[in-house]
Parts: C-alpha cells; sequence; structure tokens
C-alpha cells in the first residue's frame, strides 16, 4: 500500500488506482509486498544524476578552451611564417663608398652591395659629458651567418674642427650646439654629424641604422631577459659620487642583474690597459649575453625587450627590423660572432691629453674583412683619418682641419707644436707631397 503519491508539477501521482509507485520516490523506504516484511531503507538506491543543463555547459566550456587554444596555435604558427617567409628585410644604405679625390661625387660606388649584409652603429652616451664612450659598429651577415663587432676607442684621434678631437666628441659637440640654438653645424644633429664626421669618414661607407643606448634602459633589458651569468674579476669597486655610480660586486661567476650589468659596462677605473681593457669587459659582457640567448635558441620576453629599445632609445629600426635582426641573430653559432678593436697606439698625447692614434692600414684590413658590406676594397682615398708618429701628422685627406694650432691647450714651444700635417698614402712611404701648413 502506498501511503504518499510521489509528487510531479505539484500534484500527487498515482498508477491510475489511487496507488503511486515508491520508487518515483528515493527518499521514502521500499516495502516488500511479496514477504510483507517491514520497509527497509535501500542501499542500492539510485544516485541523483547532475542535471543535464551543467554537464552540457561543461562540455561547452571545454569546446570553447579547445577553440582558443587552436586559435593561439594558429596564430603563432602564422606569425613564424610571416618572420621567417614574408617579413620585409631592413633597408640597407645604397650611397656607397665615399670618394674623396672628387668632392662633387661623393659616391665612387653604389653597385656591388653584398647580398643579406647589414651594418649598425651603436653608441652609448655618457650621463654626465654627453660624450659617445661607447662606440661599435656590427655588420650582421645573413648569407653566412656571421657577426663582426668592432669598437672605437673614445680617445681615437679624429679629423674634426673642434679642439677635442677625439671620437666620442663629434656627438658632444653637435649636441651642445643644439642645446644653444645654433643652425650653423650641420642642422645640429648629433646622430647624423657623428655619423658623418666619424662613422663614414673611419668606415668609408655610412651605416644602414644605428641604436643610441640609453644605460636605464639597458638595464631594464638585461632584467627582461633574467640576467646574464658572468665571472666577474677582481677589484669590481668604484665610487664616483659625480655620476651617481657606484660599483661593489663581488668576483666569481654569478647572475648579473641589469644595474650589475650597466655597472661593469660603464667601469673603467683601476684598469692597468685603461680604456682599452674596458673596451674588452664589454666585449666579454655582451659576448656573455650572446652565447645565453643562442643557448637557448630564444630571447626571453623578445617583444617587451623591443618595447623597451624603442620607446627609451633612440634608434633608426623600426619593431619590424628588430625582429628580423633577432631572428637571424638565432641563427648564429658563438663562434660565429666575433669582437674586434681597432688597432692603433693606445700610449698617445697630444698637449697633455690622452689620444689613440689609429695604425690606418691594419684599420682599413679589419674594415674590408669584417665591417665592409661592399664588394669594392675601402682605401686611404675613401676615408678621413688622421694619426700621429715620428713627429708629425698623417692625414689621408692631406689636412688637419683647424691645424695643429686648434688643439686644446696647443704650445707653439712644446715639440708637437712645430708638427707638420702631411698627407698619409700608405703605413711605408715617406712621401711628404702637398703638406699642410695651416697649423
Amino acid at each position: 500500500m502506498q501511503l504518499f503519491g510521489g509528487k510531479k508539477g505539484g500534484k500527487h501521482s498515482g498508477n491510475g488506482s489511487g496507488r503511486g509507485s515508491a520508487a518515483n520516490n528515493n527518499d521514502y523506504y521500499n516495502y516488500d509486498y511479496a514477504k510483507k516484511s517491514a520497509p527497509v531503507k535501500s542501499d542500492s538506491a539510485p544516485k541523483a544524476k547532475k542535471p543535464a543543463g551543467k554537464q552540457k555547459k561543461k562540455g561547452k566550456a571545454g569546446k570553447v578552451i579547445l577553440i582558443i587554444l587552436l586559435c593561439i596555435v594558429l596564430l603563432l604558427a602564422a606569425a613564424y611564417v610571416y618572420v621567417e617567409f614574408f617579413m620585409s628585410a631592413p633597408t640597407s644604405d645604397n650611397k656607397g663608398i665615399n670618394n674623396n679625390d672628387n668632392k662633387g661625387d661623393p659616391a665612387e660606388v653604389v653597385e656591388g652591395r653584398k647580398p643579406g649584409v647589414y651594418t649598425i652603429l651603436v653608441a652609448g652616451v655618457d650621463v654626465v659629458s654627453n660624450n659617445t664612450d661607447t662606440i661599435m659598429i656590427g655588420r650582421l651577415d645573413t648569407v653566412n651567418h656571421t657577426l663582426n663587432v668592432a669598437s672605437i676607442p673614445r680617445d681615437t684621434l679624429t679629423n674634426i674642427k673642434h679642439e677635442v678631437k677625439k671620437a666620442n666628441s663629434a656627438y658632444h659637440y653637435s649636441a651642445y650646439y643644439s642645446g644653444v640654438k645654433s643652425s650653423s653645424y650641420y642642422g645640429c644633429d648629433p646622430i647624423a654629424t657623428m655619423r658623418e664626421e666619424l662613422i663614414q669618414s673611419f668606415l668609408g661607407f655610412d651605416v644602414d641604422g644605428y641604436v643610441l643606448v640609453n644605460m636605464e634602459a639597458a638595464e631594464k633589458v638585461v632584467d627582461t631577459i633574467g640576467g646574464v651569468q658572468f665571472d666577474v674579476p677582481p677589484g669590481m669597486d668604484y665610487d664616483d659620487p659625480t655620476q651617481d655610480l657606484h660599483i661593489h660586486i663581488p668576483e666569481g661567476a654569478q647572475k648579473l642583474t641589469g644595474e650589475q650589468f650597466v655597472q661593469l659596462m660603464r667601469f673603467r677605473s683601476g684598469y692597468a690597459g685603461g680604456d682599452i681593457q674596458r673596451i674588452d669587459m664589454q666585449h666579454e659582457l655582451l659576448m656573455a649575453v650572446a652565447t645565453q640567448m643562442l643557448s637557448l635558441k630564444n630571447i626571453p620576453n623578445l617583444s617587451e625587450v623591443i618595447s623597451i629599445v624603442t620607446d627609451n632609445m633612440k634608434t633608426s629600426l623600426s619593431t619590424e627590423d628588430m625582429l628580423y635582426y633577432a631572428k637571424e641573430f638565432l641563427k648564429l653559432d658563438k663562434d660565429n660572432i666575433k669582437f674586434m678593436t681597432m688597432p692603433g697606439d693606445t700610449n698617445g698625447s697630444v698637449f697633455g691629453s690622452s689620444y689613440v692614434f689609429c695604425d690606418i692600414d691594419a684599420w682599413l684590413d679589419m674594415v674590408n674583412e669584417y665591417l665592409n658590406p661592399w664588394e669594392t676594397d675601402v682605401t686611404c682615398n675613401n676615408v678621413d683619418i688622421v694619426t700621429y708618429k715620428n713627429g708629425n701628422f698623417y692625414s689621408t685627406t692631406g689636412e688637419l682641419k683647424g691645424g695643429v694650432s686648434s688643439f686644446l691647450n696647443y704650445s707653439s714651444s712644446s715639440a708637437m707644436g712645430s708638427a707638420t700635417v702631411y698627407p698619409y698614402t700608405g703605413s711605408t712611404t715617406s712621401n711628404t707631397d702637398g703638406k699642410d701648413d695651416n697649423r
């Protein structure tokens, strides 16, 4: 006998004779009518099923996640295909090699560019003096998969008209004139002036692009890639309150933070070899970064790195250019990356100021082997370089701009004060015809 019928729609439901089915309600006891035994609570009552609506929702959610993942994979694949096969290569300079023999036609070569070869200037500006104390020219060969980087020492004697004729001064003077609103100095564009007075003068051609490094941004970049593993040499202790530079890094292998990396890049006090040894340290640090990136075959947080560079550094490179260079860089083997320094006399002095005198022949050999993107070799006729040896100045253009007397602290009574300027035609020549008497 059924005591209560199951509710359905708020009403009792029966079997047509007023007797409902106990099985319709699992909350009640079941009675065995055959044995007429007392009702016993069933241990095998069917478990309540989850509402069908929730199962459907769960199924739909899984499908949505799967679709999103597939879309991400497709987007990444499309990005890879674009970067690998369809991304346009950076624009190359097509002005050719300078020709100092013919002032009316500054370009000697327009055709004959090596395919897949790009040149970039990387310069770091000192926060106090506004000098470019770090000057590097890189050549990336995307055909032979090589990267060569050459540093020009900051004290290198340069053929500019100002009293401090150093490689790091071209940017400084142009920036100064820009600050005083003078329009008589190459339009007062520091980078354009630097490229004309220093880079083209020493290379014989212009670079394809440049990056003017902001040290604060460089610190952010290193932190973004997770730091740099480096074996720090002893003696990295230095304080310079004028530059707010305080370096205290223990020696030994360790992971450098961005701040420590920049400190070592700037450190130059205490080096027995002076600025040249500082350049060697910079090369070792950059090689450590390159090795770390190549070992991963990846540049961590590349998009963030590019964002830091574009937002905080002055550069001619577009985002697409940087992506292209990053892609080609990751194809390199670390053994095909070379760092070098301009050869020359690093112990020179001009009227009491330290100078580096370029070994012009050796430098031109280095330019043609490691930096020149053109099929034609650069010669003395294509560069504007001054050096000093045997008591006289030698210039590839036959002149020293401003003359000897234009140097800072010039003294006519000193031995250098009576130096003569001769045309430079090679290290083995003794030709002194056509000397410049403008002293």
